[in-house]
């Protein structure tokens, strides 16, 4: 299953790896271009914290920088560990808890990065974004790694993996591009139902 499959990119990779996708989003028009797109065998229009679908059904779950999108992550994560098979894997990708607490003190590359207030904590968060005349919006909510990972023990997943990806580094980026090299931008873990 991709969970917040968005316009199905994940769940057109997964397919060309031989899996039987099932995507699932909650927004009518993200689901259609992923239908649009043949990007898995099943669709399902459905919230993530409560999927009309039975119980141990799914070897994979896929959660694609969503998590932080969703209102009730716990319940999200116990839908995950529910339509799991036992000892099924889900993998998650998360912006990096980190990262959604800070910002540049400046735009030189060289800038420190300031955390203002706790990292601790809930917040919401709003905002755009615009690059070559295109604005992105963007909402979501910001907490530690501790209250994901707290969600996960609950559900009863374990984390058997996690890496924080390092940016490639790409010569000749703008100052304010550039400095994004130096944090985790992501924060990918790999989970087991037991």
């Amino acid at each position: 299953m991709d969970l917040g499959c968005g316009e199905g990119r994940i769940s057109r990779e997964l397919t060309d790896l031989g899996w039987r996708v099932t995507a699932s989003d909650i927004v009518p028009t993200m689901l259609e271009a992923a239908q649009q797109a043949l990007s898995a065998k099943n669709y399902l229009l459905a919230d993530a914290a409560d999927l009309p679908v039975t119980d141990n059904q799914f070897d994979l779950v896929v959660a694609y920088n969503m998590l932080m999108d969703v209102e009730d992550v716990p319940g999200t994560v116990r839908e995950i560990a529910r339509v799991l098979k036992p000892r099924g894997h889900a993998i998650v990708s998360l912006v990096h808890p980190f990262v959604d607490r800070g910002r540049f003190a400046g735009k030189d590359v060289d800038a420190p990065f300031v955390v203002e207030g706790s990292y601790f904590g809930r917040e919401r968060f709003e905002g755009s974004e615009t690059r070559n005349g295109l604005t992105m919006d963007f909402a979501g909510w910001s907490q530690p790694l501790e209250a994901y990972a707290e969600a996960f023990t609950q559900a009863g997943l374990a984390i058997t993996g996690l890496r924080e990806p390092r940016p490639a580094i790409a010569p000749n980026l703008p100052p304010d591009m550039a400095r994004w090299q130096r944090l985790p931008l992501f924060l990918w873990l790999k989970l087991v139902r037991l």
